[in-house]
C-alpha cells in the first residue's frame, strides 16, 4: 500500500513538474495579447510570467517570421511608445487557430501624442502557443 501510494504521489509530482516547464502552452490569446502590449507599454520585452521569463521575440514571433527578421531588427521596429491599448476586438477563424486582433492604441512619437491608432494582427497557433503574425513593413514609423 505504501509503495502504491509512494508512486502515485512521484506520478502526480513528474506530471506537475513537466505542465510547469511548457511556458506557452497555456496562455490563452486574450491574455497573450494583453502581455504583448503590456511589454510594449513598458519597454520590458523580457518579463516574468507565472514563474517563466518571456521574451517578445522568442515568445511571441512563430518561427517563419524568426527566419525572415533577425532579432535586432525586430527590437528596430518598435520604435515608439505605446502609452495606453485597448483590445477592440478578437476574430477566431473557424478552426481557432488563427485569428484576426484589434487594438487601438495611444502612442508618443518624437514627442507627439497620437491617440486612436488601430492596429490589426493576425494571431496563429503554433506548437501550441498564440504567436503575432506581424509584417516588417507594417510599421508606418519605420524608416530603414
Amino acid at each position: 500500500m505504501k509503495r502504491v501510494f509512494g508512486l502515485l504521489i512521484s506520478a502526480v509530482l513528474t506530471i506537475s513538474l513537466v505542465s510547469c516547464l511548457k511556458t506557452g502552452n497555456h496562455i490563452p490569446l486574450e491574455e497573450k495579447v494583453n502581455l504583448f502590449w503590456k511589454a510594449r507599454m513598458t519597454g520590458n520585452y523580457t518579463f516574468d510570467y507565472n514563474g517563466h521569463t518571456l521574451r517578445l521575440y522568442n515568445d511571441f514571433l512563430p518561427e517563419k517570421l524568426k527566419k525572415e527578421i533577425t532579432e535586432k531588427k525586430f527590437y528596430s521596429l518598435l520604435n515608439f511608445k505605446v502609452l495606453k491599448y485597448e483590445i477592440e476586438e478578437i476574430k477566431y477563424g473557424k478552426d481557432k487557430k488563427e485569428a484576426d486582433v484589434k487594438v487601438k492604441i495611444s502612442i508618443d512619437f518624437q514627442g507627439y501624442r497620437l491617440d486612436g491608432i488601430i492596429v490589426k494582427n493576425k494571431w496563429i497557433m503554433e506548437n501550441g502557443e498564440w504567436k503575432v503574425n506581424l509584417k516588417t513593413n507594417s510599421n508606418p514609423f519605420y524608416n530603414p
